[in-house]
């Protein structure tokens, strides 16, 4: 019986603390309260005393801003630069506009432009559509503004840091290409897969002289004139995709025999008939160093090739033949002399113990009939969307 007075009275006890508690926080409240909102107390003077506290966010480096700004959406952050001239200069700064994925999308040219001027290094704007601008800034006061490529001419800084651009399957008319390509001259790297082409994209390109990677997968308006400027062009070329592009005989014969010696990946993938046996003992000479290349749909191509290229490219470690029918299939057995060959790509033309076979003929070889889709020079490979030519791309404007 003691021991349960004694709980009762210790649970009254510690209401009673929790009662005095509340009842002491009531009070202080109230008094805050009475004296912020008194009618003798003047509520500018509150104002003033809490302006005249230290602003502490002053007192930070800029780098330090900028990490902070860094993980602020990109649509909330151009917001604020109308805070301060400070922020307005910040907001400009380049390591916060380094890379935007805008792929997928419709984009006005405005944020286009905008991004571009503001020193973005590597956009994607792969499967967009780009449109010209609505906005009233630009399009009332002179009628020659109305269509994209002037709009670009006007606007776009005459020498933008864009490195990596990723055009892939883009809407966009060529003349407004040309016009957003003339402004590029630190091109790095470069897909237009899919995209209507002419002699002027070239020459829009050709200002470019450190680019090293270029992806021209089915695109349309090939001209001889035009191959012969992109190879006088782009000497330092390391990778170059020219699959399906509807290639004239001649054409291929120039590429073959002129292509710089820094080539290292190739594709003429799609070349039916176009693409013959003399062709590939010339590129051995211009292009000794390849290490990919993709031959696929080549079809008058004979086991002679299959020759030259395991006598000549001593460096290859990846090769493609797929539906090459005009090739003895015994023939592949040749490349065992390519002692860095560890994949090909074979799809229609060996069955599945013959692929054995050639695996255990061919020490190094570890995949056969890996890669359905040919990847040199393209930007983004399978379900790597985050990623532009293998370097990661996060920011969007919504993030």
């Amino acid at each position: 019986m003691e021991n349960l007075k004694l709980l009762r009275n210790a649970k009254l006890k510690s209401r009673q603390l929790e009662l005095k508690k509340k009842i002491q926080q009531e009070s202080t409240s109230s008094r805050l309260n009475s004296n912020l909102f008194d009618s003798n107390s003047n509520y500018l003077e509150c104002l003033e005393n809490n302006s005249s506290q230290e602003d502490f966010f002053s007192k930070l480096s800029d780098e330090i801003i900028l990490k902070i700004f860094n993980f602020i959406p990109r649509k909330t952050l151009l917001k604020y630069a109308i805070v301060c001239k400070r922020w307005h200069q910040l907001m400009s700064d380049e390591f916060l506009w380094i890379s935007f994925d805008l792929s997928y999308r419709i984009n006005h040219a405005e944020t286009v432009m905008k991004l571009l001027n503001l020193g973005v290094k590597m956009l994607a704007l792969g499967h967009s559509d780009i449109r010209k601008s609505t906005k009233k800034y630009v399009t009332q006061n002179d009628e020659n503004l109305r269509n994209l490529n002037a709009q670009f001419n006007k606007y776009l800084f005459n020498s933008l840091k864009i490195e990596f651009l990723d055009l892939t399957n883009a809407l966009i008319d060529t003349d407004s290409l040309n016009s957003l390509l003339k402004h590029c001259k630190s091109l790095l790297k470069l897909s237009l897969e899919s995209l209507e082409i002419n002699n002027e994209t070239f020459l829009s390109l050709s200002k470019n002289k450190r680019l090293e990677t270029l992806n021209l997968t089915s695109c349309r308006g090939f001209t001889v004139e035009g191959v012969i400027i992109l190879l006088e062009s782009f000497k330092n070329l390391v990778s170059l995709n020219m699959a399906w592009t509807d290639l004239d005989r001649e054409s291929v014969y120039i590429i073959c025999k002129h292509l710089p010696s820094s080539i290292k990946k190739l594709s003429l993938a799609g070349c039916k008939t176009t693409l013959l046996d003399s062709d590939i003992q010339n590129l051995v000479i211009s292009c000794p160093n390849i290490v990919d290349l993709d031959l696929s749909d080549a079809q008058s191509l004979t086991n002679l090739s299959i020759e030259t290229i395991s006598n000549g490219f001593r460096n290859l470690e990846y090769v493609a033949f797929s539906r090459c029918y005009s090739i003895i299939p015994s023939s592949y057995f040749m490349l065992a002399k390519l002692r860095n060959l560890f994949a090909i790509d074979l799809f229609n033309i060996l069955k599945a113990n013959s692929i054995q076979t050639l695996k255990n003929y061919i020490p190094t070889l570890r995949f056969v009939n890996r890669y359905p889709f040919c990847f040199i020079a393209r930007p983004r490979i399978g379900n790597m969307r985050k990623s532009l030519w293998g370097y990661k791309i996060s920011q969007n404007l919504s993030k």
